[in-house]
């Protein structure tokens, strides 16, 4: 009977190497070699696991993915990328904060001139504090003329007293000129900046867009890349990638132009994976896009509430 315990705990352990053993045999690695063929196998090759690869369970369904390994260029974009989607939430903050304080640019206007009349008249009184000093230092001045050799000390230190003060308030003026001149520069950014805004909510404003100013080619390279392709024969593609990323899409269908709005009518859609495996299938989506403004080399879209530039390429 001793042995029965230290028996059976063997038997557990080997058991349990066992299943291990199996549940690894029943993995299998989706990856693509150096001729960019698919393959599945029971082993990840070291050689190809930079590339990035696919974890399967013993069904093919792949239960986790590991995607390439950057390069030094793709991590710098993607530092570049985080970078400006911080910048953007700040700004999309301060743009929350504009909208709730004005309802108009006058507003602002309003806001700058009351702040602004503040500060000139702090300077004014600087400004008279300067002349009262200089008529004090001169009174000195005269003091210690008429006392000659032998004016005391302590006149000499009034003296120099009234000199620190004056250029204390000389110092105090610049400081207000400047804060000024900064707020005057602030207050005209926030009241440009709240008129497109405004634009933005009002599309009443904009001015209509024709069908021939948007056919062409368009694309952008920002923290998204997206190329456009719309046909004068009302037929579409488009490649759309969150930069940073590997998995891109490109779409294809037909496209309208209503009120200001392009409507896409995409029939089938290729994605790509992180991997870069590529699938297609057809679907019946529709997709609209507000038109902001349209030129000969711009394109000003509202696509998911964020405005977007695109350039003629």
């Amino acid at each position: 009977m001793k042995f029965k315990q230290p028996f059976i705990l063997l038997l557990t352990g080997m058991l349990s190497a066992t299943v291990a053993i199996e549940a690894a045999a029943q993995s299998l690695y989706k990856y693509k070699n150096h001729e960019g063929t698919t393959v599945i196998s029971s082993n990840m090759p070291r050689e190809f696991a930079h590339l990035g690869y696919s974890i399967l369970d013993r069904n093919a369904r792949v239960v986790k993915t590991i995607p390439p390994v950057m390069t030094s260029d793709q991590k710098s974009q993607l530092a570049n990328l985080q970078s400006l989607r911080a910048e953007q939430e700040r700004q999309a903050g301060l743009d929350q904060e504009l909208l709730f304080l004005y309802g108009t640019p006058s507003e602002i206007d309003g806001a700058m001139n009351r702040k602004l009349s503040e500060l000139d008249q702090k300077i004014r009184e600087i400004q008279n504090l300067e002349v009262i000093m200089a008529k004090n230092i001169d009174d000195k001045r005269l003091q210690i003329k008429k006392a000659g050799e032998k004016s005391p000390e302590y006149l000499h230190e009034e003296l120099n007293n009234l000199k620190d003060q004056k250029q204390t308030y000389q110092n105090r003026a610049a400081d207000y000129n400047r804060e000024k001149s900064l707020l005057e520069k602030q207050y005209k950014a926030s009241a440009e900046r709240l008129r497109k805004l405004l634009k933005q909510k009002n599309l009443k404003d904009i001015e209509a867009v024709t069908r021939e100013q948007l056919i062409g080619q368009w694309r952008i390279r920002d923290d998204i890349a997206i190329d456009w392709n719309l046909d004068d024969s009302g037929s579409f593609d488009s490649f759309f990638q969150q930069l940073g990323t590997h998995a891109s899409e490109k779409s294809f269908g037909s496209w309208q132009l209503s009120n200001n709005q392009i409507i896409l009518l995409i029939d089938r859609k290729q994605q790509k994976d992180p991997i870069g495996d590529q699938t297609s299938k057809r679907v019946s989506e529709e997709k609209r896009i507000q038109v902001l403004k349209a030129t000969d080399s711009e394109l000003q879209i509202l696509m998911d509430g964020k405005a977007i530039t695109l350039f003629r390429s």
